[in-house]
């Protein structure tokens, strides 16, 4: 049971982490901006992550180096996504 709860949790995390992303990654035209908002986002999402899966799931604790890794390969994907071009009927 506790391993259905921290699947459920975990998808709302990432939900909520993309709802906040789609929403301002788009807006944001500097690429140093979209790296700097997605490294700060990236560590306290994957602490999160983190902490459930050891919690609920029973896996094993991630330390900092791993998490400031993913959370940088995270912010790299993200700062070279291409941004979504805007609708031209509201320009």
């Amino acid at each position: 049971m506790l391993f259905l709860v921290g699947i459920i949790t975990r998808l709302a995390i990432v939900l909520g982490a993309s709802l906040i992303l789609g929403k301002t990654l788009p807006i944001m035209p500097n690429k140093v901006c979209r790296f700097i908002f997605s490294f700060v986002l990236g560590v306290p999402l994957d602490l999160a992550i983190n902490y459930i899966d050891v919690s609920l799931r029973g896996y094993h604790k991630t330390g900092w180096t791993w998490t400031f890794s993913f959370a940088l390969l995270f912010a790299t994907w993200l700062t070279f996504w291409p941004a979504e071009p805007r609708n031209s009927s509201t320009q």
